[in-house]
This record gives structure tokens, C-alpha cells and sequence, in this order.
């Protein structure tokens, strides 16, 4: 159990800045693409985030009106949200077993 603990506590603390996975050369609408394409492969797998869907569509709305500095940094955070629970889909498909108590 020590052992499912440390390594899910390594997903929670990778580092995860948005502007270090997006880049800086991204704008908005790609940002957004990229981040639906993640929270879509996410999905597929079973493990979608919860604020995912929710930061995009927000995104969005922020560039309608006009805010891509706010669109940005929304598109961003789901962009890495998306990521991280690709990330978190294949840990566990390798590592579910560990999940099982011995008896």
C-alpha cells in the first residue's frame, strides 16, 4: 500500500505548469484544440477529469469575448489536466494490481 500511495503522490506532485506543457508559442484556439484532443483521449480511456470539459468550454467563451490572456491560461489548465490523466489512465492499466489488499 506504501508503495500505491508514494507513486500516486508522484502524479500529484509532476510538475505541472501549463506554460511548460503547452509552450509558449501556442495561442488560444490551438491551445484549445489541444486540450480537447487530450480530455477526448482521457475519455476514451475512462478517465476523464472532472473541471476538464468545464475549463475548456470557459476557455472558449473567454476568447469569444474577447480575453485571450484569460482564454489562454484556461485552455492551458486543461490542456494539462487532459495530460495528466492520460498519464494517470496508463499508470493504472500497468499498476491496478497493487490497488488489490493482500489478504
Amino acid at each position: 500500500m506504501k508503495k500505491v500511495l508514494s507513486l500516486l503522490s508522484l502524479l500529484v506532485l509532476m510538475p505541472s505548469s501549463p506554460m511548460l506543457l503547452a509552450g509558449p508559442a501556442e495561442s488560444s484556439p490551438a491551445l484549445i484544440d489541444q486540450a480537447e484532443a487530450a480530455r477526448k483521449e482521457a475519455a476514451a480511456l475512462g478517465y476523464e477529469w472532472r473541471d476538464t470539459a468545464k475549463l475548456i468550454a470557459s476557455a472558449r467563451e473567454a476568447l469569444q469575448n474577447g480575453n485571450r490572456e484569460e482564454s489562454d491560461k484556461l485552455a492551458s489548465r486543461a490542456l494539462v489536466q487532459g495530460r495528466e490523466a492520460v498519464v494517470q489512465a496508463k499508470f493504472m492499466e500497468k499498476n491496478w494490481k497493487m490497488m488489490i489488499p493482500a489478504n
